[in-house]
């Protein structure tokens, strides 16, 4: 585990020398001393700086002592995770997020160092052309179904040839979490229609397609099964 006094803090005066010009790639994480979900983050911090200090810095800035870096990068909430490879902004969070989602919001940069390119976050289920999704979010977004994939769905069924129907947990936490992430999804791939419905005990969530969109289904079926836990 990484002491999180010895995670390096940068200021408004050092930043653009110590990250913007840095030789690899930098997490930035914008906190606060008072900031409960910056204290819930810092474990995940930690273990990934443990994890990939030689593949990338990891710093802090403190928000209510740097205002001119607060103002630059429009910082409204903590914590803010930015990272910036070759002195550009590539990728950003808010919130106190899972392991996961961390570092798939840093594929993109670890993925460009294997000689893979940016677009390696791209989902495994929808063509670059079809989503419209930002770049840089995307890794974060294939986390997020990653995680409720492999904690939350119990069970998965093709009801037929353009239905998915996904079994979860019933959880009234689970099933608001799978809320906000489908009307997120339909924003960007509007061909997908989600329905979250509880009968019974038993939360379901149908993602049904357009037949010229079969293909995505079949993939979105098939990544859910791979990382569904047994």
């Amino acid at each position: 585990m990484v002491d999180r006094e010895v995670l390096r803090e940068v200021s408004d005066a050092t930043f653009d020398r110590e990250v913007l010009a840095a030789g690899r790639p930098v997490l930035v994480e914008f906190f606060a001393t008072w900031c409960a979900n910056c204290r819930r983050l810092a474990p995940v911090i930690d273990r990934l700086a443990a994890d990939l200090s030689d593949r990338v810095e990891f710093v802090k800035i403190n928000v209510d002592d740097n205002p001119e870096l607060v103002g630059r990068y429009g910082i409204s909430s903590t914590p803010t995770l930015i990272v910036f490879d070759r002195g550009e902004r590539v990728a950003s969070t808010v919130g106190a997020h899972q392991e996961p989602a961390v570092r798939a919001l840093l594929a993109g940069v670890l993925d460009d160092q294997r000689g893979e390119g940016v677009h390696a976050g791209q989902p495994g289920w929808v063509d670059a052309e079809a989503c419209t999704l930002p770049t840089a979010e995307r890794p974060l977004r294939q986390a997020e179904f990653d995680d409720l994939f492999a904690t939350a769905v119990t069970s998965i069924d093709r009801v037929d040839r353009t239905r998915l129907r996904l079994g979860l947990t019933p959880d009234p936490a689970v099933a608001a979490r799978a809320a906000d992430l489908v009307v997120r999804e339909t924003d960007c791939c509007g061909f997908f229609t989600f329905t979250l419905a509880a009968t019974d005990g038993h939360v379901m969530l149908d993602v049904a397609v357009p037949d010229s969109r079969v293909d995505v289904l079949d993939a979105l079926g098939a990544h859910a099964k791979a990382r569904v836990r047994s």
